[in-house]
């Protein structure tokens, strides 16, 4: 799952993993922004500071990041902060990383951050993933590296360097199509907004509430679970959730124990 951090309440992050936690969850997973996508308008509680938190907030759950842009720090800054995470949390940690793609353009400006082309962003993925292996000493826990984006470079950059591909918000059809006679990394995990409704009325309304349901994946406890199992058969072996509105309860009780 992933956590609230567009919020001014920096300690209802741990909150929430803590909460993960004891509803059976088996990750939690931290975005990394500096301002929300839709402007600067509205807080954000930062990934690192976060992932620090929430590592010593809870005890079994793995704990994630999706994604940590790359380019916007240096190779040998994100290593130690992972690897650090790393042997506080007891080798629960899941390193998401991105190369960032045009939405985060703006974030990149404001901060006088050096966007740089494809190339040199997908370098500062390959870079950091470098590191990380480097500073890994031989008695600690190996981090798996997943490597997010859907472009054809991002995937055979994650077969090639990584433990996993990470695609958002992507359709049975097209994770179908782009598995076909492409290599593909050995764990590909699916993240995006669900929208959760106890019955289709619920769900009518939430929908209507919501506006729009452009690239969520909408849904009640009884047609949820085969759509989920749907994309795990055309190849996602992990999710993260990103479930809108308080449904976290109505997912661990009624979606989970029939995946």
């Amino acid at each position: 799952m992933t956590l609230p951090q567009f919020t001014r309440d920096p300690d209802a992050v741990p909150a929430a993993a803590v909460r993960a936690e004891s509803l059976g969850f088996d990750g939690v997973f931290l975005f990394d922004h500096l301002f929300p996508l839709d402007g600067k308008d509205r807080p954000i509680v930062e990934s690192f500071v976060a992932l620090g938190s929430v590592v010593a907030a809870t005890h079994e759950i793995r704990v994630g990041t999706l994604v940590l842009r790359a380019p916007m720090r240096s190779p040998q800054t994100t290593a130690r902060a992972v690897l650090t995470a790393q042997a506080l949390g007891g080798g629960r940690i899941v390193c998401g990383l991105g190369a960032a793609d045009s939405l985060s353009h703006p974030e990149f400006d404001a901060y006088g951050i050096t966007f740089g082309s494809v190339e040199e962003r997908l370098s500062k993925v390959s870079e950091t993933i470098e590191a990380i292996r480097r500073g890994e000493s031989p008695v600690s826990d190996r981090v798996p590296i997943w490597v997010g984006g859907t472009s054809r470079a991002v995937q055979d950059l994650a077969a090639r360097s990584a433990d996993g591909w990470n695609v958002w918000a992507v359709t049975t059809e097209w994770l179908t199509e782009r598995r076909r006679d492409a290599p593909v990394a050995e764990t590909t995990s699916w993240g995006g907004q669900v929208l959760l409704a106890r019955d289709e009325t619920d769900l009518a309304e939430a929908v209507a509430r919501r506006g729009s349901t452009r690239g969520v994946l909408t849904g009640t406890v009884a047609t949820l679970p085969e759509k989920l199992r749907q994309l795990a058969e055309a190849g996602i072996d992990e999710f993260v959730l990103s479930l809108l509105g308080d449904t976290w309860d109505l997912f661990a009780a009624e979606v989970l124990p029939v995946l």
